[in-house]
């Protein structure tokens, strides 16, 4: 498991009840990891201990092994630069990330491995360096789109099945991307903004609103892309808000403490996307630039 956020955490706590696990963290955190294990909260509540490497140190990666990658979008392609000289024959990449293009940059950095795309709707969040508060679990989706990619899904799937999670398959990696990314692009940059927590989608018509009317946009430049969303797709969207309603989205907590965001692989990349088939998706367009001139105004006030 290579990165120790509150969805790598998770993963690993119930893979390790079920298998062999490994967790990959930097610096600090990897040290308090590995002396004190990590704390799941909320609807789980437990104490979890899970071998722990250093990504500084020198590690290797087991012929055969399930590598899940589970840091940030926005650190993806350093990690997999990290990742590839490790990479034998025989592994299987798993990208847990949010947003869309996700498995094509994969391709591009690490060409050999095969790759298999999971979609986490978990409720996590990180209540601290060694604590993960869990709102709830929706479920989790694979998808691969070649052999021996496809065999590897198939063992990959039983374990999280072993582990407790609902999992289901995709049809193609395309969809996947394109079902877990709409949870994100109705939900995350909205309450990122009006820094409101994720139920406010819900409860205010006028994010409703606003919600559905960025899920018809990216319905329209998913399916020139290919991919069909049906109107549960979308409706999934609602049903997944309720469980998570108490809680500030990922988005928001990086504007919070001036990181960068997911915005560029998320509302960003539906607007470029929609200007590349002759579309418009001006909502989301807006979404994205108010997203980044936000993270520019957060990052200047801490300058001064």
């Amino acid at each position: 498991m290579v990165g120790a956020g509150a969805v790598g955490l998770h993963l690993a706590a119930r893979l390790h009840e079920v298998a062999a696990v490994t967790l990959v963290a930097r610096g600090a955190r990897a040290a308090a990891l590995a002396t004190e294990g990590f704390e799941l909260t909320g609807v789980e509540q437990r104490r979890a201990f899970v071998p722990v490497v250093d990504a500084a140190a020198e590690w290797s990666v087991p012929a055969g092994a399930i590598v899940l990658v589970a840091v940030k979008a926005t650190q993806l392609a350093e990690t997999l630069e990290a990742l590839a000289p490790r990479l034998t024959q025989g592994q299987v990449l798993g990208l847990c990330q949010n947003g869309l293009g996700i498995a094509g940059l994969a391709r591009e950095r690490v060409p050999a491995a095969a790759l298999v795309r999971v979609a986490c709707w978990l409720g996590a969040g990180l209540a601290g360096p060694t604590a993960v508060r869990v709102a709830g679990v929706f479920q989790l989706e694979l998808a691969a789109d070649d052999e021996p990619a496809r065999s590897h899904m198939s063992e990959l799937q039983g374990l999280l099945t072993g582990a407790g999670y609902p999992v289901t398959a995709a049809a193609s990696v395309a969809a996947c991307e394109w079902r877990k990314s709409l949870w994100n692009l109705a939900v995350s940059g909205p309450c990122a903004l009006l820094d409101a927590v994720n139920g406010a989608i819900l409860d205010v018509p006028q994010l409703r609103a606003l919600a559905e009317t960025l899920l018809a946009e990216a319905r329209a430049v998913a399916a020139a892309e290919g991919v069909t969303l049906s109107d549960a797709d979308l409706e999934r969207v609602f049903a997944s808000t309720e469980k998570t309603r108490a809680n500030y989205n990922a988005m928001l907590q990086d504007l919070r403490r001036g990181a960068a965001t997911e915005i560029a692989i998320l509302n960003g990349a539906v607007a470029r996307l929609a200007e590349r088939h002759g579309l418009s998706a001006p909502t989301h367009a807006a979404v994205a630039r108010l997203v980044a001139a936000r993270e520019v105004l957060a990052n200047t006030a801490r300058r001064e």
